[in-house]
């Protein structure tokens, strides 16, 4: 009777409905290193390591064309490598500045090799 009981239940429940998620994966963008170079940026506006040097650094590696930024607090200043092929320097200062109105580019260099900087 208790089987009779489980089945008439578990019959009686609709099946899971099926979602199909379309799932768009970004172009993969692969650098040729002959092209990169390097530039530094000195960063006005931050406050602090965690917050804004962290987020800064974080929208500048997660934009197409740049291989790799550090950006340092005590430094104020960001280094780059990038493609300019893909990025120019004034989209590298549209990019600090989309992560808050409070950040400018007060210098864009471009170096055969960087500088220095402090380690937080």
């Amino acid at each position: 009777m208790l089987v009779l009981l489980i089945l008439s239940v578990s019959c009686n429940q609709k099946a899971a409905e099926v979602k199909i998620i379309d799932l768009t994966v970004p172009e993969q963008i692969v650098l040729n290193p002959e092209n990169l170079v390097k530039s530094e940026l000195t960063i006005t506006g931050m406050t602090c390591a965690i917050g804004c040097a962290a987020s800064i650094e974080k929208k500048l590696n997660a934009t197409p064309g740049i291989q790799l930024a550090k950006v340092s607090f005590e430094g104020a200043v960001a280094q780059i490598i990038f493609d300019p092929n893909l990025i120019k320097d004034e989209e590298l200062n549209s990019v600090v500045k989309s992560v808050g109105t409070v950040y400018g580019v007060t210098k864009n260099e471009r170096v055969d090799i960087f500088s220095e900087i402090k380690s937080e």
